[in-house]
Protein backbone atom coordinates (compact mmCIF):
# COMPACT_ATOMS: atom_id res chain seq x y z
CA UNK A 1 0.00 0.00 0.00
CA UNK A 2 1.29 2.98 -0.87
CA UNK A 3 -0.81 6.74 -1.51
CA UNK A 4 1.68 8.78 -1.71
CA UNK A 5 4.11 9.18 -5.13
CA UNK A 6 6.43 11.52 -3.07
CA UNK A 7 7.22 8.72 -0.79
CA UNK A 8 7.46 5.98 -3.58
CA UNK A 9 11.30 6.53 -3.78
CA UNK A 10 12.02 6.41 -0.47
CA UNK A 11 9.95 3.28 0.57
CA UNK A 12 11.85 1.72 -2.37
CA UNK A 13 14.74 2.47 -0.68
CA UNK A 14 13.94 1.19 2.93
CA UNK A 15 12.30 -2.15 1.32
CA UNK A 16 15.99 -2.65 -0.30
CA UNK A 17 17.71 -1.96 3.38
CA UNK A 18 15.61 -4.13 4.96
CA UNK A 19 15.38 -7.23 2.13
CA UNK A 20 18.89 -7.00 2.61
CA UNK A 21 19.79 -6.57 6.37
CA UNK A 22 16.82 -9.56 6.21
CA UNK A 23 19.61 -11.75 4.12
CA UNK A 24 22.22 -10.78 6.34
CA UNK A 25 20.64 -12.58 9.12
CA UNK A 26 18.50 -10.02 10.61
CA UNK A 27 15.68 -11.79 12.76
CA UNK A 28 13.91 -14.68 10.96
CA UNK A 29 11.15 -12.30 10.89
CA UNK A 30 10.40 -8.50 10.20
CA UNK A 31 7.16 -6.46 10.22
CA UNK A 32 7.17 -2.61 9.33
CA UNK A 33 4.71 0.08 8.62
CA UNK A 34 5.10 3.52 7.72
CA UNK A 35 2.62 6.21 8.14
CA UNK A 36 2.00 10.26 8.08
CA UNK A 37 -0.27 11.39 10.33
CA UNK A 38 -3.05 11.44 8.68
CA UNK A 39 -2.65 7.99 7.00
CA UNK A 40 -0.75 4.58 6.68
CA UNK A 41 1.46 4.56 4.12
CA UNK A 42 2.63 1.19 3.52
CA UNK A 43 3.62 -1.93 5.45
CA UNK A 44 5.81 -4.99 4.37
CA UNK A 45 6.70 -7.91 5.81
CA UNK A 46 9.84 -9.89 5.51
CA UNK A 47 10.82 -13.53 6.60
CA UNK A 48 8.66 -16.12 9.07
CA UNK A 49 7.03 -16.56 12.26
CA UNK A 50 9.05 -19.83 13.41
CA UNK A 51 12.49 -20.88 12.18
CA UNK A 52 11.34 -24.63 12.24
CA UNK A 53 7.75 -24.10 10.44
CA UNK A 54 8.65 -21.30 7.90
CA UNK A 55 5.59 -19.74 8.39
CA UNK A 56 5.58 -16.45 6.36
CA UNK A 57 5.17 -13.47 8.28
CA UNK A 58 2.10 -11.26 6.87
CA UNK A 59 0.21 -7.90 7.53
CA UNK A 60 -2.34 -10.07 9.91
CA UNK A 61 1.19 -11.20 12.28
CA UNK A 62 0.75 -10.10 15.76
CA UNK A 63 4.13 -9.58 17.72
CA UNK A 64 4.93 -8.52 21.49
CA UNK A 65 6.13 -5.07 21.56
CA UNK A 66 7.28 -5.27 25.35
CA UNK A 67 7.51 -2.23 26.88
CA UNK A 68 5.75 -0.04 24.01
CA UNK A 69 2.74 -1.36 26.13
CA UNK A 70 3.84 1.17 28.62
CA UNK A 71 2.37 3.71 26.44
CA UNK A 72 -1.75 2.41 26.75
CA UNK A 73 -0.85 1.43 30.26
CA UNK A 74 -0.34 5.32 30.53
CA UNK A 75 -2.77 6.72 28.61
CA UNK A 76 -5.26 3.81 30.13
CA UNK A 77 -4.68 5.85 33.81
CA UNK A 78 -4.91 9.49 31.21
CA UNK A 79 -7.70 8.00 29.92
CA UNK A 80 -9.34 7.72 34.13
CA UNK A 81 -8.27 11.07 34.97
CA UNK A 82 -10.49 12.49 32.27
CA UNK A 83 -13.11 10.40 33.22
CA UNK A 84 -12.63 11.53 36.97
CA UNK A 85 -11.70 8.23 38.22
CA UNK A 86 -8.13 8.96 38.60
CA UNK A 87 -6.04 11.36 40.16
CA UNK A 88 -2.23 11.46 38.80
CA UNK A 89 -1.24 13.05 42.13
CA UNK A 90 -3.01 10.60 44.62
CA UNK A 91 -1.14 8.21 46.42
CA UNK A 92 -1.08 4.80 45.30
CA UNK A 93 -2.28 3.39 48.44
CA UNK A 94 -5.48 5.77 47.75
CA UNK A 95 -6.63 2.69 45.39
CA UNK A 96 -4.59 0.19 46.66
CA UNK A 97 -4.87 -0.11 50.47
CA UNK A 98 -3.07 -3.07 50.56
CA UNK A 99 0.31 -2.00 48.52
CA UNK A 100 3.55 -1.51 50.47
CA UNK A 101 7.38 -0.92 50.21
CA UNK A 102 10.04 -0.14 52.95
CA UNK A 103 10.68 3.35 52.97
CA UNK A 104 12.66 5.68 54.88
CA UNK A 105 11.70 8.75 53.76
CA UNK A 106 7.75 10.51 54.44
CA UNK A 107 6.86 11.67 50.55
CA UNK A 108 4.35 8.82 49.27
CA UNK A 109 4.71 7.08 45.85
CA UNK A 110 2.14 8.67 43.87
CA UNK A 111 0.56 7.87 40.19
CA UNK A 112 2.50 10.71 38.74
CA UNK A 113 5.91 8.77 40.42
CA UNK A 114 5.50 5.28 38.54
CA UNK A 115 4.07 7.13 35.37
CA UNK A 116 7.66 8.99 35.23
CA UNK A 117 9.94 6.08 36.36
CA UNK A 118 10.69 8.04 39.71
CA UNK A 119 9.26 6.48 42.49
CA UNK A 120 12.74 4.70 43.19
CA UNK A 121 11.43 1.49 42.92
CA UNK A 122 13.15 -1.99 41.82
CA UNK A 123 13.54 -2.29 38.14
CA UNK A 124 11.59 -5.46 37.76
CA UNK A 125 10.46 -8.49 39.75
CA UNK A 126 10.70 -11.49 36.89
CA UNK A 127 10.68 -14.25 38.92
CA UNK A 128 6.63 -14.77 39.34
CA UNK A 129 4.15 -15.28 36.60
CA UNK A 130 1.42 -12.94 39.04
CA UNK A 131 2.21 -9.45 38.25
CA UNK A 132 -0.05 -8.62 40.95
CA UNK A 133 1.96 -10.89 43.24
CA UNK A 134 5.15 -9.03 42.40
CA UNK A 135 3.17 -5.54 43.12
CA UNK A 136 2.60 -7.72 46.73
CA UNK A 137 6.62 -8.80 46.78
CA UNK A 138 7.35 -4.70 46.64
CA UNK A 139 6.86 -4.92 50.10
CA UNK A 140 9.90 -7.20 50.78
CA UNK A 141 12.38 -4.26 48.75
CA UNK A 142 13.11 -1.05 49.94
CA UNK A 143 13.00 2.37 48.11
CA UNK A 144 16.52 3.64 46.46
CA UNK A 145 15.98 7.00 47.00
CA UNK A 146 12.72 9.54 47.31
CA UNK A 147 9.99 9.83 45.26
CA UNK A 148 10.41 12.03 42.47
CA UNK A 149 14.17 12.95 43.00
CA UNK A 150 15.47 11.16 40.18
CA UNK A 151 14.86 8.75 37.26
CA UNK A 152 14.95 5.48 37.65
CA UNK A 153 13.39 2.50 34.81
CA UNK A 154 11.15 0.21 36.35
CA UNK A 155 8.83 -2.49 34.90
CA UNK A 156 7.23 -3.46 38.47
CA UNK A 157 6.41 0.09 38.75
CA UNK A 158 3.85 -0.22 35.04
CA UNK A 159 2.51 -3.56 36.97
CA UNK A 160 1.24 -1.27 39.74
CA UNK A 161 -0.74 0.78 37.33
CA UNK A 162 -2.22 -2.23 36.19
CA UNK A 163 -3.76 -2.87 39.44
CA UNK A 164 -4.77 0.23 39.58
CA UNK A 165 -6.68 0.58 36.32
CA UNK A 166 -7.53 -3.00 36.71
CA UNK A 167 -8.96 -1.89 40.36
CA UNK A 168 -10.95 0.75 39.38
CA UNK A 169 -12.46 -0.62 36.20
CA UNK A 170 -12.83 -4.23 37.60
CA UNK A 171 -12.25 -5.76 34.71
CA UNK A 172 -9.19 -7.79 33.03
CA UNK A 173 -5.79 -5.46 31.76
CA UNK A 174 -6.91 -6.62 28.14
CA UNK A 175 -10.55 -5.51 28.74
CA UNK A 176 -9.74 -2.39 30.41
CA UNK A 177 -7.15 -1.64 28.00
CA UNK A 178 -9.63 -2.59 25.48
CA UNK A 179 -12.62 -0.11 27.08
CA UNK A 180 -10.12 3.02 27.23
CA UNK A 181 -7.36 2.39 24.81
CA UNK A 182 -8.03 -0.32 21.90
CA UNK A 183 -11.79 0.34 21.03
CA UNK A 184 -11.96 4.36 20.80
CA UNK A 185 -8.60 4.12 18.51
CA UNK A 186 -10.43 1.12 16.31
CA UNK A 187 -7.51 -1.50 17.09
CA UNK A 188 -10.03 -4.18 16.89
CA UNK A 189 -6.60 -6.59 16.08
CA UNK A 190 -4.58 -5.09 19.49
CA UNK A 191 -4.69 -7.05 22.83
CA UNK A 192 -3.52 -6.39 26.48
CA UNK A 193 -2.77 -9.69 27.52
CA UNK A 194 -0.95 -12.44 25.78
CA UNK A 195 -3.14 -15.71 25.81
CA UNK A 196 -3.24 -19.32 24.67
CA UNK A 197 -5.82 -18.44 22.40
CA UNK A 198 -3.76 -15.89 20.68
CA UNK A 199 -0.86 -18.17 19.93
CA UNK A 200 -1.99 -19.54 16.78
CA UNK A 201 -1.76 -15.64 15.42
CA UNK A 202 1.42 -14.70 17.06
CA UNK A 203 4.78 -14.95 15.65
CA UNK A 204 7.43 -17.19 17.79
CA UNK A 205 10.05 -15.25 19.51
CA UNK A 206 13.89 -16.49 18.94
CA UNK A 207 17.06 -16.74 20.50
CA UNK A 208 20.55 -17.85 19.61
CA UNK A 209 20.61 -20.90 21.70
CA UNK A 210 18.24 -22.93 24.69
CA UNK A 211 21.53 -21.60 26.91
CA UNK A 212 20.20 -18.97 29.07
CA UNK A 213 23.51 -18.58 31.40
CA UNK A 214 26.28 -18.13 28.80
CA UNK A 215 26.52 -15.66 25.42
CA UNK A 216 26.79 -17.92 21.97
CA UNK A 217 28.11 -17.71 18.98
CA UNK A 218 25.39 -16.31 16.21
CA UNK A 219 23.83 -19.47 14.83
CA UNK A 220 22.56 -19.63 11.28
CA UNK A 221 19.26 -20.82 12.59
CA UNK A 222 17.50 -19.43 15.90
CA UNK A 223 15.87 -21.59 18.47
CA UNK A 224 12.47 -21.11 18.85
CA UNK A 225 11.72 -19.79 22.63
CA UNK A 226 8.64 -21.64 24.78
CA UNK A 227 5.13 -19.55 24.72
CA UNK A 228 4.17 -18.27 27.68
CA UNK A 229 0.76 -16.59 29.06
CA UNK A 230 1.05 -13.20 30.18
CA UNK A 231 -0.57 -9.99 32.26
CA UNK A 232 1.32 -7.03 32.83
CA UNK A 233 1.31 -3.52 32.47
CA UNK A 234 4.46 -2.75 31.43
CA UNK A 235 4.92 -5.61 28.35
CA UNK A 236 1.82 -7.85 27.69
CA UNK A 237 0.42 -5.75 24.40
CA UNK A 238 0.75 -7.91 21.53
CA UNK A 239 -0.36 -6.18 17.61
CA UNK A 240 0.33 -5.81 14.51
CA UNK A 241 2.24 -3.46 12.56
CA UNK A 242 -0.36 -1.90 11.14
CA UNK A 243 -2.22 -1.26 14.46
CA UNK A 244 0.54 0.02 16.22
CA UNK A 245 1.27 2.48 13.54
CA UNK A 246 -2.41 3.54 13.51
CA UNK A 247 -1.65 4.47 17.62
CA UNK A 248 1.33 6.25 16.21
CA UNK A 249 -0.65 8.50 14.17
CA UNK A 250 -2.93 9.48 17.26
CA UNK A 251 0.19 10.51 18.86
CA UNK A 252 1.57 12.59 15.80
CA UNK A 253 -2.10 14.63 15.74
CA UNK A 254 -1.44 14.79 19.35
CA UNK A 255 -4.51 13.33 20.73
CA UNK A 256 -6.78 13.09 17.83
CA UNK A 257 -7.82 9.28 16.32
CA UNK A 258 -8.21 8.44 12.54
CA UNK A 259 -12.19 9.22 12.77
CA UNK A 260 -11.29 12.86 13.53
CA UNK A 261 -12.46 12.65 17.45
CA UNK A 262 -11.09 13.67 20.08
CA UNK A 263 -9.55 11.08 21.87
CA UNK A 264 -6.73 12.92 24.48
CA UNK A 265 -7.59 16.53 25.69
CA UNK A 266 -4.89 18.82 24.02
CA UNK A 267 -4.19 19.19 28.03
CA UNK A 268 -3.64 15.88 28.48
CA UNK A 269 -2.23 15.00 25.80
CA UNK A 270 0.60 18.27 26.63
CA UNK A 271 0.92 16.60 29.67
CA UNK A 272 1.85 13.20 28.67
CA UNK A 273 4.47 14.24 26.31
CA UNK A 274 5.75 17.06 29.28
CA UNK A 275 9.37 16.04 30.15
CA UNK A 276 8.88 14.87 33.65
CA UNK A 277 12.08 13.42 33.84
CA UNK A 278 15.49 13.86 32.60
CA UNK A 279 17.65 10.71 31.10
CA UNK A 280 21.07 10.32 30.87
CA UNK A 281 23.92 8.12 29.27
CA UNK A 282 23.11 6.04 26.01
CA UNK A 283 19.48 8.52 26.25
CA UNK A 284 21.52 11.85 26.49
CA UNK A 285 18.50 13.90 24.68
CA UNK A 286 15.46 12.51 25.28
CA UNK A 287 12.86 12.78 28.10
CA UNK A 288 10.65 10.80 29.86
CA UNK A 289 6.86 11.89 29.81
CA UNK A 290 3.78 9.59 30.84
CA UNK A 291 4.71 6.05 29.42
CA UNK A 292 6.17 7.90 26.31
CA UNK A 293 10.04 8.86 25.56
CA UNK A 294 10.59 12.45 23.65
CA UNK A 295 13.79 12.87 21.86
CA UNK A 296 14.95 16.78 21.36
CA UNK A 297 18.67 16.93 20.64
CA UNK A 298 21.31 17.71 17.38
CA UNK A 299 20.42 14.10 16.48
CA UNK A 300 17.27 15.14 15.82
CA UNK A 301 17.86 18.58 14.24
CA UNK A 302 16.61 19.63 17.78
CA UNK A 303 12.75 18.96 16.59
CA UNK A 304 10.89 17.13 18.85
CA UNK A 305 10.45 12.69 18.45
CA UNK A 306 8.67 10.87 19.98
CA UNK A 307 10.04 6.78 20.20
CA UNK A 308 8.96 3.71 22.02
CA UNK A 309 11.08 0.60 22.14
CA UNK A 310 10.23 -2.51 23.59
CA UNK A 311 11.76 -6.07 24.50
CA UNK A 312 10.30 -9.25 25.38
CA UNK A 313 11.26 -12.91 25.26
CA UNK A 314 12.93 -13.17 21.60
CA UNK A 315 10.85 -9.91 20.78
CA UNK A 316 12.55 -6.40 19.75
CA UNK A 317 9.86 -3.42 18.67
CA UNK A 318 10.24 0.05 17.43
CA UNK A 319 8.19 3.10 16.99
CA UNK A 320 9.27 6.37 16.07
CA UNK A 321 8.14 9.36 14.91
CA UNK A 322 8.51 12.83 14.40
CA UNK A 323 5.79 15.51 15.17
CA UNK A 324 6.92 18.20 12.79
CA UNK A 325 7.13 16.49 9.61
CA UNK A 326 4.01 14.11 10.23
CA UNK A 327 5.99 10.70 9.51
CA UNK A 328 6.90 7.57 11.43
CA UNK A 329 7.82 4.24 11.26
CA UNK A 330 6.74 1.10 12.91
CA UNK A 331 9.59 -2.32 12.72
CA UNK A 332 8.73 -5.71 15.15
CA UNK A 333 11.83 -8.38 15.04
CA UNK A 334 10.87 -11.89 16.45
CA UNK A 335 14.53 -12.19 17.80
CA UNK A 336 16.80 -10.02 20.23
CA UNK A 337 18.30 -8.46 17.31
CA UNK A 338 17.90 -4.49 17.95
CA UNK A 339 17.30 -2.55 14.83
CA UNK A 340 17.09 1.00 16.17
CA UNK A 341 19.87 1.96 13.64
CA UNK A 342 17.53 0.54 10.81
CA UNK A 343 14.80 2.65 12.47
CA UNK A 344 16.35 5.86 12.84
CA UNK A 345 17.70 6.13 9.01
CA UNK A 346 13.92 5.06 8.02
CA UNK A 347 12.27 8.03 9.97
CA UNK A 348 14.92 10.19 8.51
CA UNK A 349 14.31 8.72 4.81
CA UNK A 350 10.63 9.38 5.35
CA UNK A 351 11.04 12.86 6.77
CA UNK A 352 13.14 13.90 3.78
CA UNK A 353 10.71 12.55 1.61
CA UNK A 354 7.83 14.49 3.39
CA UNK A 355 9.56 17.57 2.29
CA UNK A 356 11.06 17.08 -0.70
CA UNK A 357 14.76 16.43 0.22
CA UNK A 358 17.32 14.68 -0.83
CA UNK A 359 16.98 10.98 0.55
CA UNK A 360 19.66 10.54 2.95
CA UNK A 361 22.21 8.17 2.23
CA UNK A 362 22.33 4.51 3.50
CA UNK A 363 24.22 4.07 6.87
CA UNK A 364 27.14 1.31 6.98
CA UNK A 365 25.11 -0.73 9.44
CA UNK A 366 26.74 -2.82 11.88
CA UNK A 367 27.39 -6.62 10.78
CA UNK A 368 25.37 -9.42 12.28
CA UNK A 369 28.26 -11.79 12.12
CA UNK A 370 31.83 -11.51 13.59
CA UNK A 371 34.17 -9.24 12.04
CA UNK A 372 38.04 -8.48 12.20
CA UNK A 373 39.26 -6.12 15.18
CA UNK A 374 41.65 -4.96 12.68
CA UNK A 375 45.01 -3.60 13.62
CA UNK A 376 44.20 -3.33 17.80
CA UNK A 377 44.72 -7.27 17.63
CA UNK A 378 48.42 -7.56 18.03
CA UNK A 379 47.23 -6.17 21.16
CA UNK A 380 45.83 -9.51 23.00
CA UNK A 381 48.94 -11.39 21.59
CA UNK A 382 50.71 -13.78 24.54
CA UNK A 383 49.96 -16.22 27.01
CA UNK A 384 47.92 -15.57 29.42
CA UNK A 385 47.81 -18.24 32.90
CA UNK A 386 45.49 -18.78 35.59
CA UNK A 387 46.74 -20.63 38.99
CA UNK A 388 45.24 -23.87 37.15
CA UNK A 389 45.26 -23.65 33.03
CA UNK A 390 46.68 -21.18 30.55
CA UNK A 391 46.06 -20.03 27.00
CA UNK A 392 47.64 -18.53 23.99
CA UNK A 393 46.33 -15.87 22.23
CA UNK A 394 47.67 -15.23 18.31
CA UNK A 395 46.77 -12.71 15.90
CA UNK A 396 45.83 -13.18 12.12
CA UNK A 397 44.18 -11.00 9.14
CA UNK A 398 42.69 -8.90 12.35
CA UNK A 399 41.31 -12.20 13.85
CA UNK A 400 42.15 -13.64 17.43
CA UNK A 401 43.37 -17.45 17.69
CA UNK A 402 42.79 -19.16 21.33
CA UNK A 403 44.94 -22.15 21.60
CA UNK A 404 44.80 -24.62 24.87
CA UNK A 405 45.67 -27.74 25.54
CA UNK A 406 46.40 -28.53 22.29
CA UNK A 407 42.78 -27.64 20.79
CA UNK A 408 42.28 -24.11 19.00
CA UNK A 409 39.50 -22.04 18.34
CA UNK A 410 38.88 -18.36 16.98
CA UNK A 411 37.47 -15.95 18.97
CA UNK A 412 34.68 -13.87 17.93
CA UNK A 413 33.98 -10.24 19.71
CA UNK A 414 31.11 -10.05 21.70
CA UNK A 415 31.38 -5.80 23.09
CA UNK A 416 34.50 -3.84 24.04
CA UNK A 417 37.03 -6.32 25.56
CA UNK A 418 34.89 -8.99 25.76
CA UNK A 419 35.15 -12.23 23.75
CA UNK A 420 33.09 -15.82 23.15
CA UNK A 421 35.54 -18.50 22.67
CA UNK A 422 33.46 -21.76 21.53
CA UNK A 423 35.85 -24.40 22.77
CA UNK A 424 35.12 -26.52 25.59
CA UNK A 425 36.47 -25.66 28.61
CA UNK A 426 36.18 -21.75 27.76
CA UNK A 427 32.93 -21.43 26.12
CA UNK A 428 30.99 -21.75 29.52
CA UNK A 429 31.04 -17.86 30.02
CA UNK A 430 32.98 -14.25 28.10
CA UNK A 431 35.99 -14.18 28.58
CA UNK A 432 37.05 -10.66 29.00
CA UNK A 433 40.56 -8.81 28.25
CA UNK A 434 42.23 -6.17 30.47
CA UNK A 435 44.30 -3.29 30.10
CA UNK A 436 46.85 -1.18 32.43
CA UNK A 437 46.98 2.46 32.71
CA UNK A 438 49.40 2.41 29.91
CA UNK A 439 46.75 0.84 27.50
CA UNK A 440 48.38 -2.32 27.30
CA UNK A 441 46.57 -5.57 27.29
CA UNK A 442 47.34 -7.63 30.40
CA UNK A 443 44.99 -9.86 31.90
CA UNK A 444 42.04 -11.70 30.92
CA UNK A 445 38.89 -12.44 33.13
CA UNK A 446 36.45 -15.51 32.81
CA UNK A 447 33.93 -15.48 35.81
CA UNK A 448 35.96 -15.73 38.81
CA UNK A 449 39.10 -16.68 36.72
CA UNK A 450 41.89 -14.29 36.38
CA UNK A 451 44.46 -15.37 33.28
CA UNK A 452 47.80 -13.08 33.53
CA UNK A 453 50.17 -12.61 30.77
CA UNK A 454 53.46 -11.32 30.76
CA UNK A 455 53.27 -7.61 30.61
CA UNK A 456 51.00 -7.57 34.00
CA UNK A 457 53.04 -6.02 36.73
CA UNK A 458 50.64 -5.69 39.85
CA UNK A 459 49.77 -7.58 42.51
CA UNK A 460 48.96 -11.14 42.11
CA UNK A 461 46.91 -11.73 45.93
CA UNK A 462 43.68 -10.30 47.06
CA UNK A 463 42.37 -10.73 50.42
CA UNK A 464 38.56 -11.66 50.78
CA UNK A 465 36.36 -11.60 53.45
CA UNK A 466 35.17 -15.39 54.75
CA UNK A 467 31.92 -14.74 53.98
CA UNK A 468 31.54 -14.40 50.33
CA UNK A 469 32.46 -18.20 50.30
CA UNK A 470 29.02 -19.05 51.43
CA UNK A 471 27.31 -17.11 48.72
CA UNK A 472 29.61 -17.77 45.48
CA UNK A 473 27.68 -20.02 42.92
CA UNK A 474 24.86 -19.94 40.50
CA UNK A 475 21.47 -19.32 41.40
CA UNK A 476 18.27 -19.67 39.35
CA UNK A 477 14.39 -18.44 39.26
CA UNK A 478 11.44 -19.53 36.91
CA UNK A 479 11.53 -16.49 35.56
CA UNK A 480 11.09 -15.67 31.63
CA UNK A 481 14.16 -12.63 31.10
CA UNK A 482 15.63 -12.60 34.53
CA UNK A 483 16.22 -16.28 34.92
CA UNK A 484 19.82 -16.50 36.70
CA UNK A 485 23.02 -14.90 37.71
CA UNK A 486 26.70 -16.19 38.84
CA UNK A 487 28.05 -14.74 42.50
CA UNK A 488 31.92 -14.72 42.07
CA UNK A 489 35.11 -13.22 43.25
CA UNK A 490 38.15 -11.50 41.05
CA UNK A 491 41.16 -9.77 42.19
CA UNK A 492 39.16 -8.86 45.62
CA UNK A 493 35.93 -8.18 44.47
CA UNK A 494 32.99 -9.42 44.33
CA UNK A 495 30.78 -9.83 41.12
CA UNK A 496 27.28 -10.31 40.04
CA UNK A 497 26.96 -12.23 36.43
CA UNK A 498 23.76 -11.74 34.82
CA UNK A 499 21.49 -11.09 31.88
CA UNK A 500 22.53 -14.36 30.38
CA UNK A 501 25.63 -14.14 30.91
CA UNK A 502 26.17 -10.75 29.31
CA UNK A 503 26.74 -8.54 32.18
CA UNK A 504 29.69 -8.30 35.03
CA UNK A 505 28.43 -5.83 37.91
CA UNK A 506 30.36 -5.60 41.51
CA UNK A 507 28.30 -6.04 44.07
CA UNK A 508 28.95 -3.80 47.10
CA UNK A 509 28.67 -5.74 50.33
CA UNK A 510 26.41 -3.81 52.75
CA UNK A 511 26.41 -6.25 55.71
CA UNK A 512 24.32 -8.91 57.09
CA UNK A 513 24.47 -10.51 53.62
CA UNK A 514 22.86 -8.25 51.60
CA UNK A 515 24.66 -6.50 48.41
CA UNK A 516 23.75 -4.15 46.05
CA UNK A 517 24.67 -3.98 42.35
CA UNK A 518 24.04 -0.21 41.80
CA UNK A 519 24.73 2.67 43.73
CA UNK A 520 23.64 4.15 46.64
CA UNK A 521 20.41 5.20 45.17
CA UNK A 522 19.71 2.37 43.84
CA UNK A 523 16.77 0.06 45.11
CA UNK A 524 18.49 -3.26 44.23
CA UNK A 525 19.39 -5.77 46.47
CA UNK A 526 20.62 -9.30 46.71
CA UNK A 527 19.94 -10.68 50.02
CA UNK A 528 21.18 -13.82 51.15
CA UNK A 529 19.79 -16.65 53.46
CA UNK A 530 19.03 -20.09 54.11
CA UNK A 531 22.56 -21.45 54.77
CA UNK A 532 22.99 -25.17 54.79
CA UNK A 533 26.75 -25.69 55.47
CA UNK A 534 27.78 -22.29 55.02
CA UNK A 535 25.94 -21.99 51.70
CA UNK A 536 23.41 -19.86 51.14
CA UNK A 537 20.56 -21.70 49.08
CA UNK A 538 18.22 -19.19 48.54
CA UNK A 539 18.75 -15.24 47.31
CA UNK A 540 16.06 -12.53 47.60
CA UNK A 541 17.02 -10.27 44.83
CA UNK A 542 15.14 -6.92 44.48
CA UNK A 543 11.86 -9.18 45.20
CA UNK A 544 12.40 -12.04 43.18
CA UNK A 545 13.52 -15.29 44.95
CA UNK A 546 16.30 -17.47 43.28
CA UNK A 547 17.52 -21.38 44.86
CA UNK A 548 21.27 -22.09 44.64
CA UNK A 549 21.60 -24.77 41.60
CA UNK A 550 23.98 -26.74 44.07
CA UNK A 551 25.82 -26.04 46.96
CA UNK A 552 28.66 -28.58 46.40
CA UNK A 553 29.53 -26.69 43.19
CA UNK A 554 33.10 -25.07 43.09
CA UNK A 555 33.75 -21.34 42.94
CA UNK A 556 32.43 -20.18 39.12
CA UNK A 557 35.31 -19.72 36.97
Amino acid sequence: MMTHDRYEVALEQIDEMLTQRHKEGLGPGLALALTTADTLLATRTYGVTNADTKEPVTDVTIFQIGSISKHFTAIACLRLVEQGRLDVDAPVTEYLDWFEVESSFATPITIHHLLTHTAGLVMMIDGYPSSWWQVWALRDTRLGFEPGARFSYSNVGYNVLQCVIQTITGKTLDGALRELVFEPLDMADTYGQITVDRFARMAKGHRYSSYDDRPVPRPKRQTVVNEHEMSEGCGSVVTTAAELARFLRMLLRRGVADDGSRFLAPETFERMIYPHAEMDGLFAGTTQGYGVLIEESEATGNRPRILGGGENLGFEAAMYGDFDAGVGVVLFCNSFDVAWAETRWILDTLIAASRGEALPERPTLRSLWPQPIGEKASDYVGTYASEDRSFSIAAEDGHLGLVADGAQTQLEPLYGESFLAPLPGFDGAMLTFGRDDEGRVVEAFQLGEWFRNERYEGPTQFATPPAWDGIVGQYRSPGLLFTNFRVFSRKGQLYCQSYGGYVDAVLTDLGDAEYTTGDEASAERMRFDSFAGGKALRCLASGAVFYRTDPMEAQPG
